[in-house]
């Protein structure tokens, strides 16, 4: 943390250094390498809840049908459960792996209820990013594309990965500008205005 942000938050805030090293060391040590592990989270997110929406019709029917023949189960609230997405169809998760056959590798759960992507956990962040995008190719293919052909599985998946990272790659260049701040203490200045409850 800038010395100058520092300051500010044990002098107009009241923080002591200890609380500031705190939150600090938990975002560093906690949260940092967690999200260095999230690749392309935004789009693993999206096809999630794509293929969720998919699944939801079909699941709600399934439960109805098991309701009339059980009347233990209360309908309106998994279906609540589901439309409010705290009841999840379909999961993607990312898990590095040490080195072996493949450099990355889609694994589906069973009865399709989500997937899981390894990947090299040593290959460069980039090439993680481009392994991830053409995996996610094959599951959307799979799960997303009425009639898909899956015999050209990789080729269409090199296509998809090809397309995301291009939007992801525009994204950066064009974008990312808007986001960053000048320096440390104009984050602050920002954060302060914004979030004091007299300006919220």
């Amino acid at each position: 943390m800038d010395k100058a942000v520092r300051e500010k938050f044990l002098d107009c805030f009241g923080l002591t250094g200890d609380q500031i090293d705190t939150y600090e060391s938990f975002f560093n040590l906690s949260i940092l390498p967690v999200v260095n592990r999230h690749f392309l989270s935004h789009l693993v997110t999206t096809i999630e809840e794509l293929i969720n929406e998919k699944k939801k019709h079909e699941f709600l029917e399934h439960i109805k049908n098991v309701i009339n023949s059980d009347s233990q189960f209360d309908y309106k609230k998994i279906e609540r459960a589901v439309n409010q997405k705290i009841l999840r169809l379909f999961s993607i998760i990312l898990v590095p792996v040490e080195s072996g056959k493949l450099k990355a590798r889609t694994y589906l759960m069973g009865n399709g209820t989500g997937a899981m992507i390894t990947y090299w956990k040593e290959l460069p962040k980039k090439q993680i990013r481009i392994l991830i995008a053409h995996e996610l190719g094959h599951i959307a293919n799979k799960f997303l594309f009425e009639n898909a052909n899956l015999s050209s599985g990789d080729t269409i998946a090199t296509l998809f990965g090809y397309i995301t990272l291009q939007d992801r790659n525009n994204f950066y260049k064009n974008n990312v500008i808007e986001f960053v701040n000048e320096s440390d203490l104009t984050i602050f200045n920002e954060i302060v205005n914004l979030c004091n409850r007299r300006n919220m």
